[in-house]
């Protein structure tokens, strides 16, 4: 099954036009997803590199994990309370020279994600325990009209706090799959979602990260938008 998902070295740096070293940095980044091997070649989950097919990528040290949650409150209108004030004046300042996509790649450091194979009976029990983002926050009125989007059924995706992905596996009988339909975002923040709900600027985030042209598209207009406020 690794086999005819994953891509080799040399394949992703084909798709991508980078070089094997370059592609070798892209998984130490986390940016690609490696997902086993097939004897001694690296196999690549494909979504993964057709995510950074479609968002491109951008050299430079990503955000802390801190740092990317305050951008996002930021761009949300929220107050980040856990940087100081000269951090937040010259996150400000940053944040005014770049553009959607240079967000979404600084900010890949803002959680650990895992992705699942849920049963389509656990899959609305699943959303229950998550704090919903990208597609999955579409369930949500006011968010798709935000989003100018309606759905969200079909895939479960949010946010817990580090080390309860295990737990939710555990009680839904979930195994880990790249191209599952649970997405879940492990964070060790909790302040960015005191108001029970991901920023605005997180879902559109993770809605950058789809292979959806349409969610990808509603995710950037958003940013943009943000960024430009």
């Amino acid at each position: 099954m690794e086999a005819t998902r994953g891509l080799t070295v040399a394949e992703a740096a084909d798709r991508l036009g980078r070089s094997r070293m370059s592609i070798h940095r892209l998984l130490g980044s986390g940016q690609l997803i490696p997902v086993g091997r097939a004897g001694k070649t690296i196999l690549i989950d494909r979504s993964s590199v057709e995510r950074l097919a479609a968002g491109g990528t951008r050299r430079g040290r990503a955000w802390t994990a801190k740092t990317a949650w305050a951008a996002l409150a930021l761009l949300s209108g929220q107050n980040p309370t856990w940087i100081s004030s000269s951090e937040k004046s010259r996150l400000k300042s940053r944040l005014h020279e770049l553009d959607a996509d240079a967000v979404c790649i600084l900010a890949r450091n803002k959680d650990t994600t895992i992705r699942f194979r849920v049963s389509p009976d656990g899959l609305a029990a699943l959303n229950d325990h998550l704090i919903a983002s990208g597609a999955a926050a579409m369930r949500d009125q006011s968010t798709a009209a935000t989003f100018g989007m309606s759905g969200g059924s079909g895939i479960a995706e949010g946010y817990v706090m580090a080390g309860d992905a295990q737990a939710l596996a555990d009680a839904f009988g979930m195994v880990q799959d790249p191209e599952g339909n649970a997405i879940i975002r492990e964070v060790d923040l909790a302040e960015p979602f005191a108001e029970g709900r991901a920023p605005v600027a997180a879902i559109a985030v993770d809605l950058m990260g789809s292979l959806a042209t349409r969610e990808r598209r509603a995710g950037q207009r958003i940013i943009t938008g943000l960024l430009h406020a």
